[in-house]
């Protein structure tokens, strides 16, 4: 601590030791914070920074953010477990930003300099983000410490237009295969100082999936004000969502029905969202400046998942019930909410107990955080070497309630035309209920440094320190047993790098990043080998979990002319104590967290953009990844082929992640009316989660095509059409374990069905679009 001390007062000595002269260069390290405004400059970065426009992002006719990442930004994958096109489980270098719990979230997400990660879970629930309503993307490799909690593999800062940015109306609507209709309404201008920007976009589809309907309304606004000096934006953000996604089904159902058929539902997703936040640019001279913000945010999110049954039926004489077997193999007698422990099922209700053979989960998150951050800049000059410094503090809070309740249901699953659907009987499970009170808050002071030490070489230092707590009141059990808990966690994460310039288009940066995140209240409220829980509908009591460590080294090429640019990065992140979920079920989200000793990520990437004439873009990407556990351990997956507890050995690689990508996109502008692009992604195989140990097959590579054409009729109006998965390929891009005969046995009696469940690909879509701008 003390030479970090040290090395934060020589950063800030080297200003007032330096003249006080306006004509120095700019180092332009604007953008290396979620804080700042403007883009960063290659040779103030920690690692490589991808961006998009939102001309890019208009270009290819994307339905969603992740969707457009997906197919144009290297080392970035999709398992498309839900098959909804708004909860998407993006991997980036093999970590994770999903809206499911349950899985280890390793990427931050910042929507103007807020950060974006709901507190509960640390998921990030893409369906918030209005699409249309994006300026700038940028995504940040390694595990850059000023992006704080949850940066392990990188991080992703978006900056939503402003009336300075979008200066005139526009309104589109679109129509589409599987019931696609969208309309989208955005205005905005500016005068004087003052502007403004609102889009309201209203989305709904019927789903290819059987019973996947969704819809989405959101709407964003932002008052701004801008002048030479100051620059503040006041936005205020809403959405009101329903979106189903129906998962993996067993790879069977998809031959014997079809690829859109579904397992059991609903799987309902609602999300009732509304921030306010503000964000202020100030410069005090041509060396000084400060930023900040403060937001307030509330999220209400009510989950609804229809499943099978682990229940089984019990009876004594005359009497029934259901039971649950323990540990030892013995039946226990379910507790019913609101009744005594010895009561029977028989006693309340004259359903057969063999009929309930299903659960209606229900689960309720009311999440209220706030917080805010500052940070000043100061530019100098020393002699012949120009630094830049920043220093930033900030602080968050969140107030979350969880509610969840299972109720035994009956499963509609008595012959092929049912809907597996379930209908609950009225009568709970008292142990499956959870009434949880959740209070974090984090600190956290961070500063990042970049000096000119030769006109051809650039030293970045950068240091955060996080000092996070963790409160966890239960409302319905004390003492032990209880999910009461309090948790502190607290490190200083630090980063180096130094860019060196051959000449004005070859640069070399090496780099060095650590960050951390805290297990999150969902984590430590599931951590019970004795005792595994259901996600996101049951918790237990928390033995503590080890905060995550993420080391990451990083070189990489960067060649850049005006009309061409390529980029070829080596990169390995080691995590320390990492987080995964272990399945201890016969269901993949029926288990508990776990630390692991030590993880990594290493791999390979190239790059390359290029004009070709006047009228081409084209794009190429190459990506080789190898995710490996590096610690041994026993993988329970008590639904594995081979059957359970497998032995996982260092160098077994991580599920779920591709080793290989390729990727390009052609943008070709035929005349001043036509514009043609195309996308193309092939991604290698990966194992199925529950496969740790990499003993059975793999879901298989697969490669996929998209095209997209726009006439731009006169100045006003503009027509669209694409074409998604043009050669109708079907393939998977997520594999787990199951037992599908529990639910399918009866009904497809001739099948014996294997325990791999797959997310099918969504088939050929077309859409059409008519945007008018006055």
């Amino acid at each position: 601590m003390k030479h970090i001390l040290t090395l934060i007062v020589l950063c800030t000595a080297l200003p007032a030791l330096g003249q006080d002269v306006s004509d120095i260069e700019k180092i332009g390290v604007y953008g290396q914070t979620p804080l700042s405004y403007r883009s960063v400059g290659e040779e103030s970065a920690f690692g490589s920074v991808q961006t998009i426009t939102a001309q890019a992002l208009a270009q290819s006719q994307a339905i969603s953010l992740a969707e457009h990442m997906k197919n144009q930004l290297v080392s970035l994958h999709i398992n498309d477990v839900q098959n909804n096109p708004f909860q998407p489980d993006v991997q980036y270098r093999g970590f994770t930003a999903s809206p499911l719990l349950g899985l280890p979230q390793g990427i931050s997400v910042y929507v103007n300099g807020v950060r974006f990660n709901e507190p509960f879970g640390d998921t990030v629930n893409w369906d918030l983000i209005p699409l249309a309503a994006l300026d700038t993307v940028a995504l940040y490799s390694g595990s850059n410490p000023v992006f704080g909690q949850n940066t392990l593999g990188g991080a992703l800062a978006l900056q939503t237009k402003s009336g300075f940015t979008f200066s005139h109306n526009e309104l589109e609507a679109r129509m589409g295969s599987f019931g696609q209709q969208q309309f989208t309404v955005q205005s905005g201008g500016n005068k004087g100082h003052w502007g403004y920007y609102i889009v309201a976009n209203s989305y709904q589809e019927d789903g290819w999936r059987d019973y996947s309907d969704s819809e989405l309304q959101q709407m964003l606004a932002t008052l701004s004000y801008a002048s030479d000096v100051r620059k503040i934006d006041v936005t205020f953000s809403a959405n009101n969502n329903e979106m189903l996604g129906n998962g993996a089904i067993p790879e069977q159902l998809a031959e014997l029905a079809s690829r859109s058929a579904i397992y059991t539902q609903p799987d309902q997703t609602n999300t009732d969202f509304q921030q306010f936040s503000i964000k202020a640019d100030n410069i005090i001279n041509d060396n000084m400046s400060w930023q900040a913000n403060a937001y307030y945010r509330q999220n209400e999110i009510n989950s609804i998942n229809g499943d099978d049954s682990d229940y089984e039926e019990c009876g004594f004489g005359s009497r029934y019930s259901l039971c649950e077997e323990a540990d030892d193999g013995a039946l226990e007698r379910v507790h019913f909410v609101g009744y005594d422990e010895d009561i029977w099922l028989s006693d309340v209700s004259d359903i057969d107990a063999d009929d309930v053979d299903g659960t209606f989960n229900t689960g309720f998150t009311d999440s209220e955080s706030y917080g805010g951050a500052l940070q000043y800049v100061q530019l100098s000059v020393y002699d012949t070497i120009n630094n830049e410094f920043i220093f930033g503090l900030g602080m968050d809070q969140a107030e979350i309630s969880f509610k969840s309740n299972t109720e035994f249901a009956v499963l509609h699953n008595g012959s092929i035309t049912d809907d597996r659907s379930v209908t609950g009987i009225g009568l709970f499970d008292m142990e499956s209920r959870v009434n949880l009170k959740v209070t974090t808050k984090q600190h956290y002071l961070y500063f990042s440094n970049t000096t000119s030490l030769t006109e051809h070489l650039t030293l970045n230092l950068a240091g955060r320190y996080n000092y996070a707590e963790v409160s966890m009141r239960d409302q319905i059990e004390t003492g032990k047993g209880s999910l009461n808990g309090e948790h502190v966690f607290h490190r200083f994460n630090p980063a180096i790098a130094i860019n060196y310039s051959f000449n004005s288009n070859l640069a070399l940066k090496l780099s060095y990043s650590e960050s951390s995140r805290t297990p999150s209240p969902a984590e430590l409220s599931c951590a019970d080998e004795e005792d595994p829980c259901k996600l996101p509908n049951g918790f237990v009591a928390d033995p503590p979990l080890e905060q995550v460590v993420a080391k990451t080294t990083e070189a990489s090429l960067h060649y850049t002319k005006p009309t061409f640019s390529a980029l070829a990065t080596v990169f390995s992140t080691l995590s320390y104590q990492d987080i995964i979920f272990q399945q201890a079920g016969q269901k993949s989200n029926q288990g508990y967290f776990i630390n692991l000793d030590k993880t990594q990520r290493q791999g390979l990437e190239l790059a390359l953009n290029t004009q070709l004439g006047s009228d081409v873009d084209f794009g190429a990407s190459y990506n080789f990844l190898k995710a490996t556990f590096e610690s041994p351990f026993i993988a329970f997956s008590p639904v594995n082929p081979l059957g359970p507890n497998r032995q996982v050995k260092p160098g077994d690689n991580i599920p779920g992640q591709p080793e290989h990508q390729f990727k390009f996109h052609l943008d070709w502008q035929l005349n001043d009316q036509i514009n043609a692009g195309t996308e193309f992604l092939y991604a290698s195989s990966s194992y199925y989660r529950g496969d740790e140990a990499n003993e059975n097959k793999k879901i298989s590579s697969y490669a996929v095509t998209n095209i997209y054409l726009s006439y731009q009729v006169n100045e006003q109006l503009r027509l669209s059409a694409k074409v998604d998965n043009l050669f109708d390929r079907h393939f998977d891009t997520f594999g787990t374990y199951g037992e599908a005969d529990e639910v399918l046995g009866e009904i497809y009696p001739d099948t014996d069905f294997e325990a791999y469940f797959v997310g099918p690909s969504r088939p050929r879509a077309i859409s059409v679009s008519v945007n008018y701008q006055f």
